[in-house]
């Protein structure tokens, strides 16, 4: 148990209370401010009004259907132009939403007009942001597990329709290897570092399984059946 000061405790509920809540402009948007005032011609590389979506997770694009639908208008009328490491957050933010191909373009536009000879982002000179979020979009495109589940290719690109990816790292201590195959989830392997109960879900239908530290679970997908299988092998 951790100590706690009751006055700051107070202070600080005081603060989250008086945030105002999102809100829907008039052009479908995700409102930056309080007041709808946004200017849907405004192509600047700021969105810090969506961080709800990512990193933060108080926007679901599963269930919150119309705040995702306006975060995706905040970001079609911000575009996709910008320095790199704005790049790099756009990149999450349409994985966020679903949107592999979208999400795809920005990180190409990341690494052909936002990366520089040595790799390092371009603000200009230099801002590690657009690295970060480089490698934890495609790390999004993959897998997702900020809502507690698993989520198995959320975004796949189809320009990597068959493609692998190993060792990410999920909430609840797992580690999570994917494969897919024409586009679809061919298997997963997670593996439980804690045990517990892992929660997975892949293109709405979803499953879960108790763990023991150390189990390995194989995950297969029959979308025509619509089934989700998980195997442990101990």
């Amino acid at each position: 148990m951790i100590d706690t000061d009751p006055q700051s405790v107070k202070e600080w509920q005081g603060l989250l209370d008086s945030i105002s809540p999102y809100r829907i402009g008039s052009h479908g948007q995700l409102q930056e401010w309080s007041d709808d005032i946004d200017d849907p011609n405004d192509r600047h590389r700021h969105t810090n009004h969506l961080f709800g979506l990512h990193p933060g997770r108080s926007i679901n694009a599963m269930t919150d259907t119309l705040l995702a639908d306006a975060a995706r208008q905040t970001l079609r009328e911000r575009g996709d132009a910008a320095t790199g490491w704005s790049m790099g957050w756009k990149l999450n933010h349409w994985a966020r939403l679903f949107d592999g191909d979208h999400a795809y373009t920005l990180f190409k536009n990341l690494l052909r007009q936002g990366t520089a000879d040595n790799l390092w982002d371009v603000h200009p000179p230099f801002q590690i942001d657009g690295n970060f979020g480089g490698t934890a979009g495609i790390a999004e495109l993959f897998m997702q597990s900020h809502t507690g589940t698993i989520n198995l290719l959320p975004a796949l690109p189809s320009d990597w329709a068959d493609s692998q990816i190993e060792g990410l790292l999920a909430r609840g201590n797992f580690e999570v290897s994917v494969y897919a195959r024409d586009g679809r989830l061919d298997h997963a392997l997670i593996k439980s570092g804690k045990g517990g109960r892992c929660k997975i879900a892949y293109r709405g239908l979803e499953t879960s399984v108790d763990t023991k530290p150390g189990d390995v679970v194989r995950v297969t997908a029959d979308t025509e059946t619509g089934t989700l299988t998980a195997t442990t092998e101990r």
